[in-house]
């Protein structure tokens, strides 16, 4: 049932099944379906007060699998666009091991290659040595990360910042096809509420169903 800031994705949903087998091979089939289950949202939970941190909720969307993502919207050219950030576990799973992924604004993100980089960026204007720079698996229409010291890495370097005293990090990464210039994307994160909101995530995460 597509409902609230949910919506946009479920209307997608058929377009991303078609146009993500082709990227399939070699993504642990696993992990791929769990990204597909927190970008699609296939079961509505209800989320409590308790389930938010800032602008970051713990969600789950089905029985075994718990979610921890940022959701906005901007309006653009009288339409609402949507982008998310979201990490997500499966209980079943005896590693516990988390994935991230991240769903540009609708219809911005064009890139042909398999393996995308991403600039993580304390801020958007100024790099320093700090920043993070990783590589991130291509879903067509979204990124993913399932490395999982990939994963710490990220978690960490977002803590770090918060705790410094940041208000967001910068996400920027190119369009990049074959039949057109390169351009870029960037995305902003908000990080209120980010370290408490991942530390009861992981305890949710590791927690007996």
């Amino acid at each position: 049932m597509c409902v609230g800031h949910w919506k946009v994705a479920c209307l997608l949903s058929h377009q991303r099944r078609v146009s993500v087998a082709a990227r399939i091979v070699g993504i642990n089939m696993v992990r791929f379906l769990l990204y597909i289950a927190l970008a699609l949202n296939f079961t509505a939970f209800a989320v409590t007060a308790a389930d938010r941190y800032g602008g970051w909720l713990i969600e789950q969307p089905q029985s075994s699998v718990r979610t921890f993502s940022f959701k906005q919207s901007v309006q653009l050219n009288n339409k609402i666009l949507t982008s998310e950030l979201g990490f997500v576990c499966d209980q079943r799973k005896s590693s516990k091991s988390v994935g991230v992924i991240l769903i540009p604004f609708d219809g911005t993100f064009q890139n042909d290659r398999n393996v995308v980089p991403v600039l993580i960026q304390k801020n958007a204007d100024q790099y320093a040595p700090s920043d993070l720079l990783q590589n991130w698996r291509n879903g067509i229409e979204y990124i993913f990360l399932e490395a999982t010291d990939d994963v710490f890495r990220l978690a960490t370097f977002m803590k770090a910042n918060e705790m410094d005293g940041a208000k967001s990090v910068h996400f920027a990464f190119p369009n990049d096809t074959s039949d057109g210039p390169q351009t870029s994307n960037h995305i902003a994160i908000n990080l209120s509420g980010f370290s408490d909101g991942f530390d009861a995530f992981q305890i949710a995460c590791t927690s007996p169903q």
